[in-house]
């Protein structure tokens, strides 16, 4: 007899409470159900902040960003993480924090060294590398904090976003270098 939508969904957090996370062949296997079927639950899981949707997979908030719950505060402004906008890093130090956008992300940046940034695109809510992604700055859309940044898991994406809602893609290094010089002040402020 085929599982309900939600045993479905409560089924795939036990797993990801015991495996920390999986992907979406995997849950489809131990559930026995197709891929389409997984990302829909995945899909509603993620908007309700039961869990965080990455690249082929999903793993709990609290495996992302070190706490227990929903997606939790940005560890530079404490505002609430969205899915849309969230950043991960995992710092051998401070463990894993989760960031509410780009600009915070980054700007934690400044002051750890992390082992790993991840980012999350913008138009899909996929999980990338920090160092793969393309981010525009100062578009139309604001997050949060400004200058809005936007992370776009490629560049042909952030160029045709830009395109309708204006500013400048860059990538990592070039945002980077961008920020130190437009927040040297503000950057030294901070904890």
């Amino acid at each position: 007899m085929p599982l309900t939508p939600a045993v479905r969904q409560r089924h795939i957090i036990e797993l990801l409470d015991a495996r920390q996370s999986l992907s979406i062949r995997e849950l489809a296997t131990e559930l026995g159900v197709s891929a389409m079927t997984i990302h829909r639950d995945l899909n509603i899981l993620a908007g309700g902040g039961h869990l965080v949707k990455t690249r082929g997979g999903a793993a709990l908030p609290s495996r992302v960003n070190g706490r227990e719950g929903a997606p939790g505060s940005c560890a530079m402004c404490n505002r609430s993480v969205p899915e849309r906008t969230a950043v991960i890093l995992r710092s051998q130090e401070r463990g894993r924090l989760a960031a509410c956008c780009p600009h915070c992300g980054l700007a934690l940046l400044e002051h750890d060294a992390p082992d790993l940034m991840l980012v999350t695109d913008f138009l899909y809510h996929q999980v990338v590398s920090a160092n793969d992604a393309s981010y525009l700055v100062g578009s139309g859309v604001t997050s949060c904090c400004t200058p809005g940044i936007l992370a776009f898991g490629n560049r042909g994406d952030a160029e045709r976003f830009r395109q309708g809602f204006g500013g400048q893609v860059m990538g990592l290094a070039e945002v980077r270098h961008a920020l130190r010089i437009g927040m040297s002040v503000s950057v030294e402020l901070w904890p």
